[in-house]
């Protein structure tokens, strides 16, 4: 599987960390940045990864800001991209399984690197449940609509 992943600032202490398991687990990464621990805006970087989902150059996302929540909302902005913020392995299973959430975020300032470690092999190794399918095809409906 292709993975972009991205990150601010405020993960790029972890970033190479992530990047070097996503690896072992035997994924191929897309790098979309930072790659300087000066500050920049997350925007930009969950534009890079949604657009690497959007186009199919990569089969799912991962991005790391301060909380994650930032990375979200701007993820969540393109067309297509369903982008669920991760505290535990059990939500990041739920992301999969319920939403079909095709990008993990994740908050570098409140998590190790070895808990976002274990969310992000959690989140590529769950499959989605069709039996949600239904709702998926709303949210779909409401971003077509809006």
């Amino acid at each position: 599987m292709k993975i972009a992943f991205g990150c601010d600032h405020a993960g790029i202490d972890i970033k190479d960390k992530l990047i070097s398991f996503i690896k072992s687990l035997g994924h191929e990464v897309i790098d979309c940045g930072t790659n300087s621990k000066d500050s920049c805006d997350y925007p930009d970087f969950a534009l890079k990864v949604s657009q690497n989902i959007i186009s199919k150059s990569a089969d799912k996302g991962i991005l790391i800001c301060g909380t994650g929540i930032g990375m979200s909302i701007a993820a969540n902005k393109v067309k297509g991209i369903r982008a669920a913020v991760c505290w535990s392995k059990e939500t990041a299973q739920l992301i999969a399984q319920h939403n079909n959430a095709n990008i993990m975020c994740a908050g570098a300032r409140f998590a190790s690197p070895d808990d976002i470690c274990l969310w992000i092999k959690t989140f590529l190794e769950t499959e989605f449940e069709q039996r949600h399918i239904k709702r998926i095809n709303k949210i779909t409906q409401i971003e077509q609509q809006n």
